[in-house]
């Protein structure tokens, strides 16, 4: 969730650091501060709110600090303590300034330690106080990486955190214990560190993700690693990644949100190369081999976890493994299934599903089952992510870097998989598969066409988002496929509209929730033609009587649907039943979009939330 950034070697470090918590915002954070070294003393600029709100502490005159070369910065999400100028990062703790990422668990404990000791903190979060800690250790002798490492053993909770003193200038130090933290060797001589490989790979797309109970020892000769337990040096594999700092940037468009939804063509075209190969397998969906392919073909069923949006792309992924590979298939969110006393039926795969390999609930489903000798496969966006690591094999897919919040095309690849997936097992168990997966190879041309600017897709959404943005409430509904995107549609318009929005199974809507329809609710119906369609209009009846404004997302052409609908949005007619989400997830979330536009929000980083769930 926090963001984090940590640099020492040659480069002016002040301007380093506020570009890669630039990189960083789209985590979402409501506090932000940045630590360095100025003669030899180590100086803090922070603020509550926006990175620029520390920048202009600079006055935009970075020349008297070009002479500095290591420091530390982070960006906060509240969890101890409000979201305050106090309580934002970094801390200081007499000669020992920190950031850090996660939740200390036993902070209680700690602060009345720390209080027995004489200290008196200044602020209202857990992290100020493992600077005490460090800091009782130096002055006890140690060095500050011994200091660190032995403090880090004395706590307990899921977190990272990156450790300065100014006994030991030029030395950085941070340790990996649940939260995500990356390190990469700078090319000019140094290190830097950060949350997430975003702020580095301008520098280094040679990266080393630390595992759990890591440390690492950044100077200007370069990066170090050592075991938190033991404190024995330890070697660790680099991965190289195929990002680039140009796919970071907007690229004109408004916002990271419409840039990557935009982008889903590609990813959709880059997803399907990297998880098939097509000139070696006689199956017309031929995965490219690798271990997690094995685990798919043992598999006698699937128990399949996640959270968020991801849990949406399970959902769906549900009816096309069941009705391709008919292999029973189970779902949970991540967070409800470990907490459950799940009955695991031999020859199981435990399958969790993340965009950034990172969220803490599924990561956890993972590690359980792994001590039950189950075995696991994950999903994710992102090599060398913590999931690739810990389940016993890991596909993933190429959307590239998602900057913003509310995910787009990380679902949309997602999606792809799983009816990858079903269509390989399906065909091994005699499924005609053939003319789906020539289909899928054609769609990436047709979802172009649909984000044309100037198409009718474009303009109908538009207008129905105009006229429809004052209303009270959405309800999006849909049938089979088009019900996870129902669910999903009506996320995408809470995150970044900040408005009442719910996603229904159509033939839900008479359960309850038909009692909240009045003239002042919009019902988003999804009814492409498929085999639910005529039940979906039935349902979309049922609310029409009572006053509520349609939008409709169905097959262009559709005259009965349109006709019930105040507007309407047509989709390209002749699509496979089974490609039909791939065209209304991109519906709903432009709808989202305009929508957000129109209210003013902050789109890419939506209040409240982050990028990546690390804490539970």
């Amino acid at each position: 969730m926090c963001g984090i950034v940590g640099y020492v070697g040659k480069r002016p470090v002040v301007e380093l650091l506020l570009k890669g918590l630039k990189r960083l915002e789209y985590r979402g954070y409501d506090s932000a501060g940045v630590a360095f070294f100025q003669n030899g003393k180590i100086e803090i600029k922070k603020s509550e709110g926006k990175l620029d709100n520390v920048a202009k502490q600079f006055k935009e005159n970075f020349e008297p600090y070009t002479n500095s070369y290591c420091g530390i910065g982070h960006t906060r999400w509240a969890t101890h303590g409000k979201p305050t100028t106090q309580n934002a990062h970094p801390h200081r703790t007499g000669h020992v300034v920190l950031v850090h990422n996660g939740i200390i668990e036993n902070y209680q404990e700690i602060r009345s330690e720390i209080l027995n000791h004489g200290h008196q903190p200044a602020s209202e979060t857990d992290t100020e106080l493992f600077g005490y800690l460090v800091l009782d250790e130096m002055n006890k002798g140690l060095s500050l990486k011994d200091a660190v490492r032995k403090s880090f053993l004395s706590i307990k909770g899921s977190c990272s955190v990156v450790v300065l003193s100014e006994k030991e200038p030029g030395t950085i130090i941070g340790v990996r214990h649940g939260s995500p933290l990356v390190v990469a060797q700078d090319p000019l001589g140094g290190a830097l560190l950060a949350s997430d490989a975003q702020p580095i790979i301008e520098y280094n797309k040679e990266v080393v993700f630390l595992d759990h109970g890591e440390i690492v020892v950044g100077t200007e000769k370069g990066i170090d690693f050592f075991d938190l337990k033991s404190g024995k040096s330890i070697e660790k594999k680099r991965v190289s990644l195929d990002w680039s700092s140009e796919q970071l940037d907007k690229q004109g468009f408004p916002h990271y949100m419409l840039k990557e939804i935009y982008e889903q063509p590609n990813a959709f075209v880059d997803t399907l190369n990297l998880m098939i190969d097509r000139f070696t397998a006689k199956n017309p969906f031929p995965l490219a081999k690798q271990p997690g392919v094995e685990l798919l073909y043992k598999a006698k069923e699937l128990q399949i976890v996640a959270c968020g949006t991801s849990y949406h792309a399970i959902l769906l992924g549900k009816y096309w493994l069941e009705k391709w590979a008919k292999i029973p298939t189970q779902v949970d969110l991540s967070s409800e299934f470990r907490y459950r006393a799940p009955v695991i039926k031999p020859g199981t795969l435990v399958i969790g599903v993340t965009q950034s390999g990172e969220t803490a609930d599924t990561l956890a489903v993972i590690r359980d089952m792994k001590q039950l000798g189950v075995p696991t496969l994950g999903l994710t966006n992102v090599r060398g992510s913590t999931i690739s690591r810990e389940a016993d094999a890991v596909f993933y897919t190429a959307s590239g870097p998602e900057v913003g919040v509310a995910a787009t095309k990380t679902f949309f690849t997602q999606m792809l998989a799983f009816l990858l997936w079903a269509g390989n097992l399906g065909f091994n168990h005699g499924a005609k598969v053939s003319y789906l997966f020539q289909k899928i190879v054609e769609l990436p041309h047709l979802l172009k066409d649909c984000l044309s600017p100037d198409g009718e897709i474009i303009s109908e959404v538009k207008n129905a988002a105009k006229t429809l943005f004052p209303m009270k409430g959405f309800f999006f509904i849909g049938r089979g496929l088009s019900f996870p995107i129902a669910l999903e549609g009506a996320l995408k318009l809470k995150e970044i509209s900040y408005v009442h929005a719910e996603g229904y199974a159509g033939g839900e809507l008479k359960h309850g929730p038909i009692a909240m329809i009045d003239d002042q609710m919009v019902v988003v119906v999804l009814a492409p033609q498929d085999c639910w369609h005529d039940k979906t209009i039935s349902n979309l009846e049922e609310v029409k009587a009572r006053g509520a404004k349609i939008l409709g997302i169905g097959t262009r052409g559709d005259k009965m649907l349109s006709s019930l609908c105040h507007h309407f949005v047509g989709l390209p007619p002749g699509v496979e039943e089974d490609l039909m989400p791939f065209l209304l997830v991109t519906v709903v979330q432009l709808f989202s979009y305009e929508l957000a536009v129109l209210k003013g929000t902050d789109i890419d980083q939506p209040r409240n939330l982050a990028k990546s769930v690390t804490v539970e």
